[in-house]
C-alpha cells in the first residue's frame, strides 16, 4: 500500500506536551542548528508524568499526537507552553494505553466543536502487562497457566481501557468527529496517519504483552491498534512520529518508508519501548537507526536509559533527549 504525500512540506514544528522528563537545566545543542530548542525556564513550572503527548504545526493545522497520563498533566502544559487547544483541528490517539488517552476525556472539551478524531477500532480491547525484568519472555501458555500465581504477585496486571460508549459519547457532546479506522487518515498535504503498521520483523514486537478475550483466555499483543504519524518534508524526508512505537521502532520506520515511497528518514521522535528490551536487542535497534542514519533520533518516554545511551555513543551528533517544552524545527 501507498499513499500521495505529494512534494511534501516546508516545514513542521512539533512540541512535547506531556513526557516523563522536565528540565530547566538542559541545554539546547548547537550542533542541531536550530532545529531541536530545549525550554529552559519557560517551563520551571511544567509538570513530568509517564505519558507523552505532542503538538505538530504544518501547512495551517495544527495537530494533536496523545494526551498524556492520568497525572492530567497536559493541562497545566498547554497553559505554560501557551499552547490553546481550541487551535487544534485535529487529534490523534496512537494507541489504548492510558498513559496516552489518560487525560482524553478533559482534554476533549478543550478543543471545541467540529475537530476530528482519529483512532484506531481496536482501542477498546482488554491489554495485559505482564511486568518483566530485561529479556525475561512469558508466552500465552505460562500465562494461562499461572495467570492467578502472576497476579498474587503484583507480577501482572490488566490496563485502564478506554470505553467506547464514553468516547462515542464525550465527541458527540462536544459535537467532534470520532474516526475509527484502520487505514492512514490524511491530515494535511504531506502528513498521513500510518492505519496498522505492518510487521516486517514480529520479533520486535514490546514482549510480555496481551490481549484477554475472555476470563481465561489470552492472545499476543501485535498492536493493530497503534498509529504513526508521517510528514514527509521537502528535500529533506520523512519525519517518523510514534506514541510507543509497540509494533517495533524499526517496523514502524519501514513501514513509513512503504507507505510514502521516501526512502531518506529525516527525524523520528516519540517513544520507543525498548526499556524492557535485552541487550542483544537493543544492538540490533541501534545498529538499524545507525544504517538508516536519520538526522535527529529523540527517544523519549518508555525509550529507556539503556536504548539513548547506546545510541548517543554510536550516533552522537544525531542523537537528543525531549523534555516538556522540548520543540523541534524541521
Amino acid at each position: 500500500m501507498s499513499v500521495d504525500f505529494g512534494d511534501g512540506v516546508e516545514n513542521v514544528k512539533i512540541t512535547v506536551l506531556t513526557n516523563n522528563t522536565t528540565d530547566l537545566t538542559f541545554l539546547t545543542e548547537p550542533r542541531f542548528k536550530g532545529k531541536v530548542i530545549q525550554p529552559m525556564r519557560k517551563v520551571v513550572a511544567a509538570i513530568a508524568e509517564h505519558g507523552l503527548a505532542m503538538s505538530v504545526e504544518v501547512n495551517g493545522t495544527n495537530i494533536l499526537y496523545d494526551f498524556g497520563g492520568m497525572g492530567f498533566a497536559i493541562l497545566k502544559n498547554l497553559e505554560i507552553l501557551k499552547v490553546n487547544p481550541k487551535n487544534f483541528q485535529k487529534a490523534v490517539l496512537s494507541h489504548g494505553h492510558i498513559d496516552h488517552f489518560g487525560t482524553l476525556m478533559k482534554v476533549l472539551p478543550l478543543l471545541g466543536p467540529g475537530k476530528e478524531i482519529i483512532v484506531s477500532p481496536e482501542i477498546y480491547k482488554q491489554k495485559i502487562v505482564y511486568a518483566s525484568r530485561s529479556g525475561e519472555m512469558v508466552d500465552v501458555e505460562i500465562l494461562k497457566e499461572k495467570y492467578r500465581a502472576f497476579k498474587k504477585e503484583g507480577k501482572v496486571y490488566e490496563m485502564p481501557g478506554l470505553k467506547k460508549k464514553l468516547l462515542e459519547k464525550i465527541t458527540v457532546d462536544n459535537q467532534q468527529m470520532l474516526i475509527e479506522t484502520r487505514t492512514p487518515v490524511e491530515l494535511a498535504s504531506g502528513v498521513w496517519t500510518s492505519g496498522e503498521i505492518e510487521l516486517f520483523d514480529e520479533t520486535e514486537l514490546t514482549s510480555n504483552l496481551f490481549l484477554k478475550i475472555d476470563k481465561m483466555t489470552f492472545k499476543k499483543e501485535t498492536f493493530r491498534d497503534e498509529i504513526a504519524l508521517y510528514i514527509k518534508v521537502k528535500d529533506k524526508g520523512l519525519v517518523v512520529l510514534t506514541g510507543c512505537g509497540h509494533t517495533g521502532i524499526i517496523n514502524t520506520i519501514r513501514y513509513g518508508q512503504k507507505l510514502s515511497g521516501v526512502k531518506r528518514i529525516y527525524a523520528v521522535i516519540g517513544g520507543f519501548h525498548l526499556i524492557w528490551a535485552s541487550d542483544d536487542h537493543l544492538n540490533r535497534v541501534a545498529n538499524s537507526f545507525n544504517d538508516i542514519s536519520p538526522e535527529i533520533v529523540c527517544g523519549m518516554h518508555c525509550t529507556g536509559f539503556n536504548f539513548n545511551t547506546k545510541l548517543f555513543s554510536l550516533m552522537h551528533d544525531n542523537t537528543t533527549l525531549g523534555v516538556v517544552g522540548t520543540t523541534f524545527h524541521l
